[in-house]
């Protein structure tokens, strides 16, 4: 019977293959140990944005494909993931396709800055963050999601304000991609978050290390991409609801989704809230207006023909973000409420908008891909002492962006990608104070990616060249003997990148693979300009109009093996920056005006010193075939940073190990695919700091969380049940922007969520 069913597969495939064979992609899946086909496995054509889904006897149809060459995804729950080439003029036959079973997914798809889409074939070191596990995990946000990731650490202010740290660089220096488009939103501002929620992704890519060809200034440290959920599959819609609770912050999430997809278009919209309170320490320490709030909406219209792809989104954020005030009871403000989700004076609060028309054309060979957007980013600080109508810091950033490029694969060999990409940035302010002036910024790069695959695809070797032209004018703020004087300024900055990769299969899955790449960055307005008092650090910084651009050369060595029971992977990287751009406490103070009253406040200023990072980074994964129900991950990762002269760089992170075991076996019958995950994250002291920078001691996390699938009344229900900070461990993170007011990170946390996929006919 089972042969019976997989010849009536082939036979639909080939009857249909016989019809539109110049503009159809088919096949059929199988299991490849028991050959049993398989059904509801996702095929995803990544340049097209389109999807199909196997039927019961294991085939799929995917119709109107433009000839030329594509990457495909076969994803199911339970098994490896696998991306495939298809090349529409040299398969006519239909696909067959066979799955092994795993307890974890193995192979991500990545489709960032490299020819290969697999990580261990790339000349770059990249990561996935799937998504899938982020709940599982129980992160507050989506921020907290890269903490495991090998090199990639969180400097927070609190559980809602992060940013990411990529081997010891932030800010400025970690370029953020949202749906093709490089998100502009005061980067500069450790006081504010990326404004980034977790509603409607499906992963986060981080490239690390010389990424700068691609991407321009502010990728020298690395690049955070995150890519949007896919589609639903052809001819159905989907939905989806989700709601959550996290019993430390007293805080919920809940999310709704729905998506739809016919022949020649698709759409979907997704809203999201994310709501949690002041969180508590170890020692049952409510951490006083640290309370956050996020609310998401966005929204995608695509429309798919011949030789075409066209797709439009829409993103919106709205976040408020407590100012934690750490003298609380010194102050008698002391909240009466455990759990207060009133937002009440010092707060922030933000809004970010995003529209982008995305154009794929299809030309044989070839294809041209246009991307137009706009940003409007506003911030706002509301303390005390201001008025009704007026914030005591705003900003309102607007960017329009616009970036076309030509790929044209000459053979299977060699393939060529040609950019040009423009913006320009306008910032005005509309508090009464001033961190930065109202100013203008333009943008101009071209650039050029040459990929190489030799040797039958053993050798894969990526070169690229950029230029970029960045000019940047401010407006005269006060006057040369106020406190706050900020001068104009009219200032260019070019620079010339490169970068060349190489990675090759040196026997059965080990790969070698080494890269080198040199960038750069544009000193941002902050340090150029800043001239006052920062209330959230309780401050005065100063900036230099006279800084010059930060250059760089990266360069990383490193090794892969990707075996059908275990994988490994291992690199070490160096990155010497030239003209480094480093805030430091000058030792005086000076008199400034605060919550109406006059009062010494300490004096930052940011200098400029060549500066060196070094590191090494490492992950081990063991999921036997023989026991596919196991899985055992283990990173580890270290970056080390001094300034020429010897003395550290501040707020470096420290070295660290994440330890994860997962076992997902049926074992409760009521509970389908259920599974146990237990964490166990070493964090190393810190003690290598600057000068008048707190050391910080070792610690440890353990966490743990269930889940399972259980189905009510033919409704499936996801469930997971956890706990972080299992054991209630005092700690402090030494990239805690709290740690300086002696506050611990959070205690436990137990959360619970449940989300529920629903099919409308």
């Amino acid at each position: 019977m089972k042969k019976i069913r997989l010849l009536i597969a082939m036979m639909f495939c080939s009857a249909v293959s016989c019809l539109y064979a110049q503009n159809q992609i088919n096949g059929f899946v199988k299991d490849a140990t028991s050959n049993e086909p398989l059904k509801k496995v996702r095929i995803f054509i990544i340049e097209l944005n389109k999807s199909s889904e196997t039927n019961n006897d294991g085939a799929f149809v995917l119709n109107d494909i433009p000839k030329g060459n594509y990457k495909l995804s076969v994803k199911k729950e339970g098994y490896n993931t696998l991306l495939l080439d298809y090349n529409t003029d040299e398969i006519s036959a239909p696909f067959q396709i066979s799955m092994l079973k795993t307890s974890i997914e193995m192979k991500e798809v990545l489709v960032s800055g490299s020819r290969s889409s697999l990580p261990e074939k790339s000349t770059i070191k990249m990561d996935v963050v799937d998504m899938n596990t982020f709940r599982q995990n129980g992160n507050l946000t989506v921020m907290d999601a890269l903490n495991n990731v090998a090199g990639v650490s969180v400097i927070s202010t609190g559980p809602g304000i992060a940013r990411p740290v990529i081997r010891g660089l932030t800010g400025n220096r970690i370029a953020t991609i949202i749906n093709n488009v490089k998100l502009e939103n005061q980067q500069w501002d450790m006081e504010h978050t990326l404004g980034i929620n977790q509603y409607g992704i499906s992963r986060i890519e981080v490239i690390k290390g010389p990424a700068s060809f691609l991407y321009g200034s502010d990728a020298m440290g690395g690049v955070l991409n995150f890519v949007d959920e896919a589609p639903a599959p052809v001819n159905r819609m989907v939905a989806d609801v989700t709601a959550g609770f996290y019993a430390n912050t007293f805080g919920s999430i809940s999310e709704v989704g729905i998506k739809q997809t016919k022949d020649h278009s698709f759409w979907g919209f997704r809203v999201g809230l994310n709501n949690h309170s002041d969180y508590y320490d170890a020692n049952d320490k409510r951490v006083a207006n640290s309370r956050f709030r996020e609310i998401t909406a966005k929204t995608f219209l695509g429309f798919n023909y011949k030789k075409s792809l066209t797709l439009f989104s829409y993103q919106m954020n709205i976040g408020y973000y407590g100012i934690v005030e750490p003298f609380e009871d010194a102050n008698g403000k002391k909240e009466e409420e455990d759990h207060p989700m009133e937002f009440e004076k010092p707060y922030h609060t933000l809004q970010h908008h995003i529209f982008s028309a995305k154009n794929t054309l299809f030309l044989g060979k070839s294809k041209i891909i246009s991307t137009l957007s706009y940003q409007y980013d506003g911030r706002n600080e509301l303390e005390p002492v201001d008025n009704d109508d007026k914030p005591f810091l705003g900003f309102n950033l607007h960017t329009g962006n616009a970036d076309v490029k030509w790929v044209h694969q000459f053979n299977k060999s060699v393939s060529l990608t040609t950019g040009l990409q423009g913006g320009a940035t306008i910032n005005t302010n509309d508090g009464y104070a001033r961190l930065i002036p109202n100013y203008t910024q333009t943008d101009m790069a071209a650039y050029v990616l040459n990929q190489y695959s030799l040797f039958n695809k053993k050798l894969n070797i990526d070169l690229g060249l950029r230029y970029d032209l960045r000019n940047v004018q401010s407006e005269l703020y006060g006057t040369k003997d106020s406190a706050d004087y900020m001068a104009a300024i009219n200032k260019n900055f070019d620079n010339l990148s490169s970068s060349i990769g190489a990675n090759f299969e040196v026997g059965k899955n080990v790969f070698l693979f080494a890269n080198v790449g040199m960038g750069y960055r544009a000193p941002n307005l902050a340090e150029l300009t800043s001239n006052g008092v920062r209330l959230e650090t309780q401050r005065y910084e100063i900036g230099n109009s006279m800084f010059v651009k930060e250059t760089n050369v990266a360069q990383e060595f490193g090794a892969n093996y990707a075996g059908s029971n275990w994988g490994f992977s291992a690199s070490v990287f160096s990155n010497v920056i030239s003209n480094f751009i480093y805030i430091v406490n000058r030792g005086d103070s000076l008199v400034a005006k605060q919550d109406g009253a006059y009062k010494k406040m300490p004096v930052f200023q940011f200098k400029q010193k060549d500066a060196t990072f070094v590191g090494f980074e490492a992950k081990l994964e063991i999921h036997p075939v023989k026991i596919n129900w196991l899985n055992f991950t283990t990173t580890y990762s270290n970056t080390s940073a001094e300034l020429s002269g010897g003395q550290a760089v501040p707020q470096i992170p420290p070295y660290k190990i994440n330890n994860e075991i997962t076992i997902k076996r049926n074992v409760f019958k009521p509970i389908n695919e259920s599974y146990l995950r237990v964490a166990y994250n070493y964090v190393w002291s810190q003690d290598r700091v600057f000068t008048n920078e707190m050391t910080t001691p070792a610690y440890n996390i353990i966490n743990l969380s269930v889940g399972g699938n259980v189905m009510l009344l033919k409704q499936k229900y996801m469930l997971v049940l956890g706990a972080n900070n299992l054991l209630n461990t005092s700690y402090y993170d030494h990239l805690s922007r709290l740690r300086q007011y002696g506050l611990q990170g959070m205690g436990i946390n137990i959360f619970f969520t449940v989300k529920v996929p629903l099919q409308i006919k």
